[in-house]
């Protein structure tokens, strides 16, 4: 098992912010990148398309493969007007990062397998959840956030069933590993001030938490694409959640000033031992169609709902007795994504796609933090597919994200604030995304 995780943390070259609204990632497929995921569900041109419904098992002929790499390149700033400690007094530190979104390059693998007329096999890797932002140490939100990370692998056996030549049945099991690293600065000089410690400045001496963390979980995917007449196709997939208990080591850097030591004798405050946090991926349904136009034309649907509901709270509960809880309030509720999109196939070789595409994010601007800046997207993307030779597909997929501004407005009145202090501003990103898959058949 060991080994097994070894692999699957090289699998993800590095995580980025989510593209898709909150922590979840679409990018399984170059191709169906291309159309914006418009009829993701019900596609199954190849074998990446297993990512969003397992029916579509059902489209191999004999046996084929894909491998799916796309690159996120995305730009990040913010600007925060107030920033102070929970005793009220400013903070140091920059109120203008930027570039706190990495760069990141998301891959995916699919094979599939013909056993008879009705029965055939599949596995898809791939990574449907996954964030990553980087603070510098000592900004002026750094109690709030200064490093996220999180990477979430999905092994996915599947297998489909052919009721009838319009009806096709399929069936996943997600095995999913699940890394997170959390870091964040602790206003020593604030606790030291509530714990009547001399020489105690709020917001001039910080310690700093970190936690790694790392679970397994099983979940599952059923689907199923129907052909209502030779051009129309509409498929439909469940995704089951996934319950995570991440277990980790949380390490914590004391002050120079000595405040963190004198609370770690006195209270039995910030000692290094083990913590865990209960996160729970949750459940998708996609909703996917397909219809041709004409021999050259084919225009593509896809609606998606994603109940976040599941994310109340992040709750990270340390061994040691003497420690509170740290806790992140998130109240984030159900997301939908709906995409159009067109494909034109140019000749026998070229095929060409483009589409459009919103996505709602599910994060409250009550609780809207710079751990996970989120927000409403709008995407445009395009691309072409070339057959190289009978055995032989290449993607080159573009594509665009706008995402809305969101204002950030924190107080040390909510809940799990209350030394984190006051911070409020507004903050951007975009994303370009640029995919590349080969396809092999046989």
């Amino acid at each position: 098992m060991r080994h097994l995780c070894a692999a699957t943390t090289a699998f993800v070259l590095c995580s980025g912010q989510a593209l898709a609204a909150g922590y979840a990632i679409k990018e399984h497929s170059a191709d169906a990148m291309a159309a914006a995921y418009a009829g993701a569900a019900a596609s199954g041109t190849d074998a990446s398309y297993l990512a969003y419904n397992p029916a579509s098992l059902a489209d191999v002929e004999r046996s084929d493969f894909s491998l799916s790499a796309i690159a996120i390149l995305p730009t990040s700033n913010a600007n925060y007007s107030v920033a102070l400690s929970s005793a009220g007094t400013p903070l140091s530190g920059s109120k203008t990062p930027k570039g706190f979104i990495a760069d990141a390059i998301v891959p995916d693998i699919g094979v599939r397998y013909r056993l008879s007329d009705r029965w055939a096999l599949g596995f898809s890797l791939s990574a449907p959840w996954g964030l990553k932002t980087q603070y510098p140490d000592g900004w002026a939100g750094r109690y709030y956030a200064e490093r996220t990370q999180l990477v979430a692998i999905d092994a996915s056996p599947t297998i489909s069933y052919q009721v009838s030549p319009s009806v096709a049945l399929a069936a996943s099991v997600n095995v999913e590993y699940v890394k997170g690293t959390l870091t964040a600065g602790i206003d020593m000089g604030t606790l030291g001030a509530l714990y009547a410690i001399p020489g105690s400045i709020p917001g001039a001496q910080d310690g700093q938490a970190t936690l790694h963390a790392q679970s397994w979980g099983v979940g599952f995917t059923v689907g199923t694409i129907v052909r209502l007449d030779d051009g129309f196709r509409v498929g439909l997939s469940y995704r089951s959640p996934v319950h995570h208990s991440l277990r980790g080591p949380i390490a914590y850097t004391l002050d120079g000033a000595g405040i963190g030591a004198t609370l770690h004798a006195a209270a039995g405050l910030f000692t290094d031992t083990t913590a865990k946090a209960a996160l729970t991926m949750p459940d998708v349904i996609a909703l996917g169609a397909t219809k041709e136009l004409s021999d050259r034309w084919t225009a593509l649907g896809e609606l998606d709902w994603t109940n976040w509901s599941h994310f109340h709270e992040l709750r990270i509960v340390a061994a040691n007795p003497a420690q509170p809880d740290d806790v992140t309030d998130a109240q984030w509720s159900q997301g939908w994504f709906g995409s159009l999109g067109v494909q034109y196939r140019a000749d026998d070789r070229w095929r060409l796609r483009a589409g459009l595409a919103y996505d709602t994010s599910p994060a409250p601007s009550l609780t809207l933090g710079p751990r996970i800046p989120d927000a409403n997207r709008f995407w445009v993307s395009a691309g072409g597919r070339y057959q190289i030779d009978d055995a032989t597909d290449v993607n080159l997929t573009l594509g665009e994200l706008f995402n809305s501004g969101e204002t950030i407005s924190r107080s040390p009145l909510e809940s799990g604030n209350a030394v984190r202090g006051a911070l409020t501003g507004t903050t951007n990103s975009g994303v370009t995304v640029v995919g590349l898959e080969l396809s092999y058949r046989q």
